[in-house]
């Protein structure tokens, strides 16, 4: 069996100098500290999600459909939507004892969506 020399090799040095002081890497942080300043991301995954989110919003928001809204820890009640606005909504409760219409902006309501669509999909909920 022969044993091979492995001779040092420049090859790290030629492409640091070939990319030059234009590409920087950043010193990696250290556990637990969280980066300072905004964290980017992609703007493809930004839109992509968005898009999915106003997709959901246009099928549960309508009209005539009825939504768990949270009454009190560990209860809920169905609303029915009675009008969609651009940034609120009017509901009315199914039960007769229940006072008449409310409205309530559509940020109110992203807990309570994301909390059904866990449910459609099976996963249990935050």
């Amino acid at each position: 069996m022969k044993i091979r020399e492995i001779a040092p090799d420049n090859y790290l040095d030629q492409i640091s100098k070939k990319l030059g002081t234009t590409m920087k890497t950043g010193a990696p942080l250290p556990q637990n500290v969280l980066p300072k300043g905004p964290i980017k991301t992609n703007a493809m995954v930004k839109t992509t999600v968005g898009k999915a989110n106003t997709t959901v919003n246009k099928n549960l928001l309508k009209p005539g459909a009825s939504i768990p809204i949270p009454i009190k820890p560990g209860k809920e009640q169905d609303m029915e939507i009675v009008s969609v606005g651009p940034k609120d909504i009017k509901m009315k409760s199914k039960d007769p004892k229940a006072p008449g219409e409310f409205t309530v902006t559509k940020k109110e309501l992203d807990p309570v969506i994301s909390n059904v669509l866990q449910r459609s999909r099976g996963q249990a909920p935050r």
